[in-house]
């Protein structure tokens, strides 16, 4: 008894997330938020405002009128946060937008950035990786529930022999391990490639990224977060009605197209998250095996020994009463 009670010690020490992990996830968020920014804008500016649509774009601290056609309401560019667009330029189409790139390519990078620190942060030692913690947490989560419900009780001993038994299945054999452990055969495949991934070196690691997200995904943020982020989908459809709503009445100028590119980045980034989210959680035939499962471990725990005898004669007379209405 207290070699279990040792074992859960260690075990909470475990899951419990230390200072240091969510320091480093942060500084490594800011970093690649900050990365991507300075590497986009370029781009941004060369191939999509110059080269393709034919724009001179002034970004360089200048002062520019608010307009081509005014001489006054002079407004200072900047590189970070306000860009004069000249386009169209020779036409009767011709115009001066102004753009914010803080603004308008703040929740489409936000987004990225967060994708990639969870990369980079699952291939980080467990100690630094706080997404490592959470992927190998889970895995002795789903271990530790396969266990209890062979044995009825947590064993760290037991859950290495259960591990070692799972990375070593063929593919010919995890159908009949599911059957008899009485879990699904897609819950022990993605168990196995998590296993496997947490032994791997750093170049399978590296080749693999999205195996252990893929299982954390499933087993525990999509189950925990999704209404989450169905409603951000919700909230991020409001904020675009409500923008568009305000560009149509012309209390935002078409000249300024920040808050436009706001909504729509927001609103791209929310779904895309998503549909992540979708992509890696149960489906329903999962959900309505493991309803059932739960109901008839609840049917079960009801019945006395009693019943159960009472079950088994049932069962045996009924072969003897066909026999004997034959004879």
């Amino acid at each position: 008894m207290q070699n279990i009670i040792n074992e859960r010690e260690q075990y909470y020490k475990l899951v419990k997330h230390n200072a240091s992990q969510h320091i480093i996830f942060n500084l490594i968020l800011i970093s690649v938020f900050i990365l991507s920014f300075v590497l986009i804008l370029p781009f941004i500016q060369y191939l999509v405002l110059e080269n393709y649509l034919q724009g001179d774009v002034y970004n360089d601290g200048r002062e520019m009128p608010y307009s081509i056609d005014e001489k006054k309401n002079f407004q200072k560019t900047d590189y970070l946060t306000s860009w004069a667009i000249d386009i169209f330029k020779g036409t009767s189409n011709e115009a001066r937008y102004w753009f914010n790139p803080i603004i308008s390519l703040f929740a489409p990078l936000s987004l990225f950035s967060f994708w990639f620190t969870l990369v980079i942060s699952s291939l980080l030692p467990i100690k630094i990786g706080l997404i490592r913690h959470k992927i190998e947490r889970e895995i002795i989560n789903q271990l530790d529930k396969i266990h209890y419900s062979i044995y009825g009780y947590y064993s760290d001993e037991r859950n290495k022999e259960l591990e070692e038994q799972i990375l070593n299945a063929e593919p010919c054999d995890i159908h009949s391990i599911a059957e008899k452990w009485k879990v699904r055969t897609e819950d022990i495949k993605h168990l196995q490639k998590a296993i496997k991934w947490k032994y791997s070196n750093s170049i399978y690691k590296l080749l693999h990224p999205w195996t252990g997200l893929a299982f954390y995904l499933r087993f525990y943020f999509t189950e925990r977060y999704g209404n989450t982020i169905l409603g951000m989908v919700y909230i991020g459809a409001a904020v675009l009605i409500i923008i568009i709503g305000l560009r149509g009445l012309k209390f935002i100028p078409s000249t300024q197209p920040s808050l436009v590119f706001f909504a729509l980045g927001l609103e791209f980034s929310v779904l895309m998250a998503y549909a992540m989210i979708v992509m890696y959680s149960k489906s329903e035939s999962d959900d309505e095996y493991e309803v059932r499962m739960q109901e008839n471990k609840s049917t079960f725990e009801k019945l006395n020994s009693k019943d159960i005898e009472n079950l088994l004669r049932v069962f045996i007379k009924k072969p003897n009463s066909k026999s004997e209405n034959k004879n």
